[in-house]
């Protein structure tokens, strides 16, 4: 969806108010002109007794003004202060406006500028702005000034006075179309011009679509059903019943019809009129609907598709690994045979290279061992089988088994044990398994003369095993991706360690199934430190592989531990 062309009508909103900023502007500048040089075609006729005032459409322009440079919640803070002080500007002569216009009394503001010329062209001196004008100055000026103030609860005074500027606006034009002179004049030569109003409503709409993140803007900017439905019911709910008043206005003054059937004849137009539109509408939001549903049918048809390919990997490297690792055995039983010169007798050179064969067959066993405990915990297979054991047992154990490849590759391996003896409940083979992980990965990227630790620690309920080291370290935006299967720090082919990536994903998964957590904190070039976290007691039901991660997002010990660790590694 987020391909698809955007609609004419959406870009036409989001233009809105610089379109009727330059379009009220160019009208007030025009306006000024035909004052100027006595255009009577702008100036009071027998047949239009209101016209704009030259302080009004200075008003407008500086009003236009003010829109423009605050057109968008993007444009400089330059822009927008220049915006806010020309609002201030405009709803200060609203007020001006509306003092002279109810006491009656002659501020001298109304005809300031080109008085004379004016008074030449039938007005006098005594005639003032009306005050429905004088409100909406007063409206539009106080939304501009304030585009961007939020006040509590989410409330925005720029969009409530532009909206109450429209409807003044909106008001005066429905009384222009229908012929009802009392909804844009208050005294014979006392009202609103039709130009007027046509400007305070583009205004108003600018200042509306100026800040589109909430409201009816945002609304009408959607490409969502909703947008798409109040697109087509608006301009109809608006259209319609002026269109309806004309005709029945139009009707009336000819005597197609009375007083008496004129109402009834508008109901039945504006009902039959708004139920096509409806209908129309509804059908559109349907359609929509119908094809939301079909691909949430192709979605679902895809996500089976995807779960059942994976369950199918799943079991494929299961099978595999399990026919790799049968006739390896052999292969490693065979070199030990031939080693142990069982055979017949074996010359240095001979056992020499036997020796590379074991080391690089026990090194494809142990890969080939990764992938099927992944494959086993992936499908959730793996099983986890209890047991009370000695804490510090677990890490000699799992150091046995690193000592020789430290050594070879000239990495300090320090065990820090606990102090005191200490038994846990869980399975030993498991955590044996993510204890010889998280070693081997240390010791694979750091460097000769480089340090590799492990330490114990209790820590209220739960047992945290920390594996630090002097390696190469990671980025922080790699922090949470190394977890991911088959995903590795050094991503090039010509990388220094070796693996299928799948190391740390099997360590956090077998961790999560014992009730715990892995947790990493790393500086880039100064060294990591993994961190096991495990329950010494774990309660039953809790080794699903989601107790760090349940939904109902309930703490445990484990959890509980885990953040304190992430914090204190983090600093």
């Amino acid at each position: 969806m987020s391909g698809a062309p955007r609609s004419r009508v959406i870009e036409l909103f989001e233009r809105l108010p610089e379109l009727t900023a330059a379009s009220v502007a160019g009208i007030a500048l025009v306006v000024l002109a035909s004052w100027t040089r006595g255009t009577r075609h702008w100036l009071p006729t027998a047949h239009g007794p209101f016209v704009m005032l030259p302080n009004t459409a200075i008003g407008f322009l500086i009003a236009g003004c003010a829109l423009w440079f605050g057109r968008s919640a993007t444009v400089p803070r330059w822009s927008q202060i220049i915006s806010r002080i020309l609002g201030v500007v405009t709803a200060v002569g609203g007020v001006l406006f509306f003092i002279q216009a109810v006491w009656g009394r002659d501020l001298g503001i109304s005809l300031s500028v080109l008085g004379d010329l004016v008074v030449r062209s039938g007005w006098s001196s005594s005639e003032r702005l009306a005050p429905n004008a004088a409100i909406a100055f007063l409206l539009i000026g106080v939304a501009l000034a304030t585009l961007d103030l939020n006040r509590p609860r989410g409330h925005r005074p720029a969009l409530w006075a532009a909206t109450g500027a429209l409807l003044v606006a909106f008001t005066a034009v429905v009384g222009y179309v229908t012929g009802a002179a009392q909804f844009y004049t208050f005294e014979p030569a006392f009202g609103m011009a039709l130009l007027t109003a046509l400007c305070f409503a583009a205004l108003s709409l600018g200042a509306v679509f100026a800040r589109r993140d909430r409201g009816l803007a945002a609304i009408l900017v959607d490409e969502a059903a909703g947008g798409v439905l109040a697109r087509r019911l608006l301009p109809a709910a608006v259209v319609v019943p002026i269109a309806l008043g004309w005709l029945w206005g139009i009707g009336q003054r000819a005597k197609f019809w009375d007083h008496a059937n004129g109402p009834s004849l508008f109901v039945v137009a504006s009902s039959v009129a708004l139920v096509w539109l409806v209908a129309r509408s509804a059908s559109v939001v349907h359609a929509a609907d119908v094809q939301r549903a079909q691909f949430l049918v192709r979605e679902q048809d895809a996500r089976r598709d995807a779960e059942t390919a994976n369950r199918t990997k799943g079991d494929f490297l299961a099978v595999m690994s399990h026919e790799l690792r049968t006739p390896l055995s052999a292969i490693i039983g065979y070199q030990e045979l031939l080693a142990d010169g069982i055979t017949g007798p074996v010359t240095d050179p001979q056992r020499h290279q036997l020796g590379r064969i074991k080391v690089s067959a026990r090194h494809l066993l142990e890969l080939i061992d990764e992938i099927l405990t992944y494959s086993r915990a992936e499908a959730g297979k793996e099983e986890v089988q209890f047991e009370v054991t000695p804490v510090n047992a677990l890490l000699d154990d799992a150091a046995a088994l690193i000592e020789p490849l430290a050594a070879d590759k000239g990495v300090d391996l320090a065990v820090y044990p606990l102090d005191a003896s200490m038994e846990i409940r869980t399975d030993p083979r498991k955590v044996r398994q993510v204890l010889v992980n998280l070693l081997s990965n240390a010791v694979k990227f750091t460097d000769a003369e480089g340090t590799v630790t492990l330490r114990a620690r209790r820590s209220d309920e739960a047992l945290e095993l920390a594996i630090s080291d002097t390696g190469i370290g990671i980025e922080p935006e790699h922090l949470e991706r190394i977890f991911d299967p088959f995903w590795q720090v050094e991503q090039k082919a010509t990388r220094r360690a070796g693996g299928t990536g799948l190391g740390l994903s099997v360590s956090r998964r077998l961790a999560r199934l014992l009730g715990g957590e892995v947790v990493v904190a790393s500086e880039l070039g100064r060294g990591s430190v993994f961190t096991v976290i495990l329950p010494t007691n774990p309660a039953p039901g809790s080794t699903n592989g989601e107790s760090l991660h349940a939904a109902n997002g309930n703490a445990t010990p484990a959890r509980d531990s885990a953040l304190a660790v992430t914090a204190t590694l983090a600093h």
